[in-house]
């Protein structure tokens, strides 16, 4: 590995493709720091919380159908009971999403479809305890539920946070807004929660009270609590696994990144700059590609470090990057994709879509999955330079993030929830 031609930074980003990430000291690269975290092979049945499997966004042993529209391809749709930005989530033999409605959006659901029917197994209903104003793009259910295959946690833009068993009975709940008076902010919220190593975590980013909390699963009790920048956000938490610390939880805001102990909420590592306010960060192979002017590559673990490089020819919109193999892309707001190579933030090729782009891309197979707010879903091929595949339209507005399991997708408009057929 040593070669004198090289900077450590080069050298550094040249691993991340192996897996990991070295230490190194000008041209002599140390011991291995960070495991990629994404060792555990993701159940192809399961789509368990916000961008899937580890949140990663990415289902490579997947294949979908091309061709779909209102009359065919489709196994079933179903009316929902409100509003909702929130992604569904596949759980078992449960199709699992949560919506809000009445005049105020008061009346917050939690509804689990069966999977292979589209018949509703059960549905639950709660009222907000805490303010439910949110821009009319969005909704109060806009934070999408998370399942660690016993029990479904779920959290409303007014800080109600419930969980339930996967029979949709009540295990606990709690209203985050009258234990912190003054969080929520008037656009409303939209972090998703995490559970990690048994601890539901939360982000609560606004004006007034921002903290985050680990919280237990089983109980419901706080494992620990932090406050946070007043500063309005609408990031969500990110699952990661480092060797020296176990199970972390990567927090984004407007002024960097903080990564904490998920069980105890101990701070491990920081790092400082300005971050986009919805995007969530990627990781990958111990490296964080962040959204911040263009996207950063940031060591993990690496003290007051700049990044290993920084693309502006690479941005995001209000979707999320998503990283896989060899390859990092990013709709920006223009509606244009981008690919280019995680190791140096080479711009590789580049396709304009068509629309607005407000759900973030998955990648299903070799093909990303990208669905535009008027209800154009583009499949394209990365097998190469990127092409458009096949466009797919469906009435409606869609905001959410599709989800993917055993080969069907699931695409939720402001009013209705599509499951396309596998193929």
């Amino acid at each position: 590995m040593n070669n004198p031609n090289k900077t450590s930074r080069q050298i550094m980003a040249a691993c991340v493709v192996a897996g990991f990430v070295l230490l190194c000291d000008g041209a002599n690269c140390l011991s291995p720091v960070w495991g990629t975290g994404l060792a555990e092979a993701a159940d192809a049945s399961e789509w368990p919380e916000f961008r899937g499997s580890f949140g990663r966004g990415a289902a490579e042993d997947e294949t979908i159908r091309s061709h779909w529209s209102e009359t065919e391809g489709i196994a079933w749709k179903v009316d929902l009971p409100g509003k909702g930005a929130s992604s569904p989530i596949v759980v078992g033999d449960l199709v699992v999403l949560t919506a809000s409605s009445g005049a105020r959006e008061d009346q917050l659901h939690i509804l689990a479809l069966d999977k292979e029917t589209g018949r509703t197994r059960w549905q639950r209903t709660f009222w907000a305890t805490g303010r439910t104003l949110c821009h009319p793009t969005s909704a109060v259910a806009a934070g999408t539920p998370a399942s660690d295959g016993r029990r479904i946690v779920a959290l409303y833009s007014s800080c109600d946070l419930v969980a339930v068993d996967l029979e949709g009975r009540l295990l606990w709940q709690r209203n985050l807004a009258i234990e912190h008076p003054r969080s929520g902010n008037d656009v409303g919220m939209g972090s998703s929660p995490r559970i990690i190593d048994d601890t539901v975590v939360v982000q609560i980013d606004c004006q007034g009270d921002a903290f985050a909390s680990g919280i237990d699963s089983t109980t419901g009790v706080d494992r620990w609590s932090v406050p946070r920048a007043k500063i309005a956000g609408w990031a969500s938490p990110l699952a990661v696994t480092t060797p020296n610390h176990g199970a972390c939880v990567l927090l984004q805001n407007s002024r960097g990144l903080e990564l904490r102990q998920a069980k105890s909420g101990s701070l491990e590592w920081s790092w400082k700059g300005e971050c986009a306010g919805i995007p969530v960060t990627a990781e990958s192979g111990g490296i964080f590609y962040v959204p911040s002017d263009g996207i950063a590559a940031v060591a993990s673990m690496a003290k007051d470090a700049p990044p290993l490089w920084r693309s502006t020819k690479l941005s995001c919109g209000i979707a999320s990057p998503l990283v896989w193999g060899n390859s990092i892309a990013c709709i920006n707001r223009a509606g244009v994709l981008g690919i280019a190579d995680p190791r140096d933030g080479q711009l590789r090729g580049q396709i304009r879509l068509a629309g607005s782009f407000w759900a973030s891309p998955i990648l299903v197979g070799n093909v990303i999955v990208a669905a535009n707010k008027e209800g154009k879903t583009f499949l394209v091929s990365v097998d190469n330079e990127p092409t458009i595949v096949a466009e797919n339209q469906l009435p409606g507005t869609f905001i959410a993030t599709p989800a993917v399991a055993d080969g069907s997708l699931y695409l939720r408009s402001d009013s209705l929830l599509w499951k396309v057929a596998a193929p």
